[in-house]
Formats: structure tokens, sequence, C-alpha cells
């Protein structure tokens, strides 16, 4: 199938996902099998015709899908099956890396290049459109979708319909990949609080309804949410990673958050936003596509899709050392 065809196959596809019904997304996590093919059920939830469905990760590729609840069965066999598989893996990894790190924060990228993370907290500015035209002009020649992870916030996906529009729209024709990160659905948070206190630390804080929340928004327009999580802020402890790990999602933190001077090496996950909140790590990141544009041009430095780098993801995320980063700029 020719990309333009297949542009075409993913605009009808998106076009037929299920308009999710109100508070209906239930969490569950067992092993479910149709005619043989295993997924991990990570949620369950009705459409507005009263329709059943799960949404399904493929364990080892850590991909998302949604499919019809009548057509998968569970298995009743332990989550241990999946211990040899990418995600159990980096669940058993994270688990073990506690709070230290909020999340994983670097992959093995076999080449030069960089998993690009773009954060959408809550935001009265617009989405930042010309860092997606920058992106894709700078990486035309490749031939393909820009791969690229946002972090979805409940608050930013309600009050910014018309970015949201625009952003499916650059999926549609072909221009970017997403991997739809959960970001939480308020973004909790208090100017002036400690971080250790604010964020999902704030008293009253419902996790359960923050993932879920985010999740339902996300669905609502059409857009699969991946086995991902970031943590606000980047910050959690081991309870709070814990409960995350048992909603199945993997945590993601950035071993180079640009607007607090980290520096993006090979591999590293760079989290900047594009919320309009936090313009100079935007400006950080598009200085830095015009500094590797020569190599960029050779195919020599790229942006990898964090899916497929950590499906056979070698090291433990605590064993890697942390990027020393100053004060915030903004």
């Amino acid at each position: 199938m020719g990309p333009v065809s297949a542009f075409l196959l993913m605009a009808l596809l998106s076009a037929a996902l299920p308009t999710i019904a109100p508070a209906t997304l239930r969490p569950e996590l067992h092993e479910v099998d149709s005619s043989g093919n295993r997924r991990l059920c990570l949620r369950r939830f009705e459409d507005s015709a009263k329709v059943e469905w799960l949404l399904l990760l493929e364990p080892h590729r850590l991909e998302t899908s949604l499919g019809h609840a009548g057509a998968w069965r569970a298995t009743g066999r332990p989550l241990s099956v999946f211990d040899s598989s990418a995600w159990g893996k980096l669940r058993a990894q994270e688990a073990k890396a506690g709070w230290k790190d909020a999340g994983i924060r670097h992959v093995a990228a076999q080449e030069k290049g960089i998993v690009l993370s773009v954060d959408l907290c809550p935001s009265r500015k617009p989405l930042d459109r010309v860092l997606v035209h920058r992106l894709c002009e700078a990486f035309r020649k490749e031939g393909k979708p820009v791969p690229v992870a946002f972090a979805l916030s409940g608050g930013w996906l309600r009050t910014h319909r018309e970015d949201m529009a625009w952003l499916q729209g650059q999926v549609d024709s072909g221009r970017i990949d997403p991997t739809w990160v959960n970001h939480t659905n308020t973004h909790p948070y208090h100017k002036g609080t400690p971080d250790r206190k604010n964020f999902l630390f704030l008293p009253g804080v419902d996790l359960q309804a923050e993932v879920l929340g985010a999740e339902t928004e996300m669905l609502r327009r059409n857009c699969v949410p991946s086995v991902f999580f970031r943590f606000p802020g980047l910050m959690d402890d081991s309870a709070l990673c814990a409960r995350v790990l048992g909603m199945g999602l993997l945590p993601v933190g950035a071993d180079a958050w640009l607007a607090k001077n980290q520096r993006a090496g090979q591999g590293s996950i760079v989290l900047i936003h594009g919320n309009g909140n936090e313009p100079i790590g935007v400006h950080d990141f598009l200085k830095l596509l015009e500094r590797e544009r020569p190599e960029i041009r050779q195919r020599h430095w790229h942006l990898e899709d964090l899916s497929e780098e950590l499906d056979e993801f070698p090291d433990s995320p605590a064993t890697i050392p942390a990027v020393q980063g100053g004060r915030r700029r903004n």
C-alpha cells in the first residue's frame, strides 16, 4: 500500500472510532484472547450506542488499539505471562526504580537521535503550531510522518478544540505520527506551593480519576491513548509510581527538559511545552534542529518513536545517569 492510500486508510479508521459515553471508562488489567491473538486489556468502556469496547495493548511492541469487547475473552492467566514482554520488563524496571526518575528518561537509540515529547498542560495560550511546521519541514525528506510524543492533559483538550482538530489534521495528512501520552485530567498545580507538596501530592487529588479522565477526553477526540504516562511537573514518589504501574501504564520522564538548561544527547527523551507556557524550551529545540540540520539532511540524526525504541529497552532507567540541569528560565 502506498503512502497516500495508507494515510487515507488511517483517516477512515480514525473516523470509525467509537464515541465514548460519559463516565464509562473502567480500569481492567488482564490477558484477553481473540482467535489466538492475545493482548493485555487495560480498560473497558461503552460508546454512545451502548456497545462495549476494550483498550488493548500489544505488550511486545507497546502498541495500543481498540477492540469490540464481544470479540475478546479473558484467558484467566496471571499477569506473569507478560514478564518477558517489553511491557513486563519495563514495568519491573520502573517498579524497582520507584520514584527516583519520574519514569523512563532515556532510550537506547542505535543512531544519533532523540525522542521528542511535547507537554500540553492546561493553558490559556494557543498551541505552538510553528513547532509542528518546523518539525515537518526539517524531516520532510524522510518521506514518512515525524514521530512525536504528545503528553495530553484533559484540561488542555477541553479548552483547545480547534488546536486539537488542527493537530489531528496533521496526523491525518501523514505529517506527524503521534504517541498520545496520559498527562492527567486536570494537571493539579498550585502556584507557590513547593514541588514535593504540589501536583499529584496536593490534598484531595484522586489519581485514578486523573488518569481515567485524561483517557476519556482522548477517546472522545478519536485519540487512542498509549500505554505511557507523564507525571505533572515530573514529580512522583514510590507510592504514586506503584499506583500508575498498577493501572497498567508506564511512566515516562525526561533527561533533557530544555527550559531547565538540560542538554539533549543521543537517546535523550527531550521535554518541551507546546502550550505556550514555556517558549524558551521551544526556542531551544528549534535552535537544536537548526544546529543538526546538516546531519538531518544526511539522515544521520533522527526523531525516534518512543514505543519502537523501548520495545527492546536493555537497561534499567535507574542505571542511566541523570542530566544535571539548572533553574528554569521562565
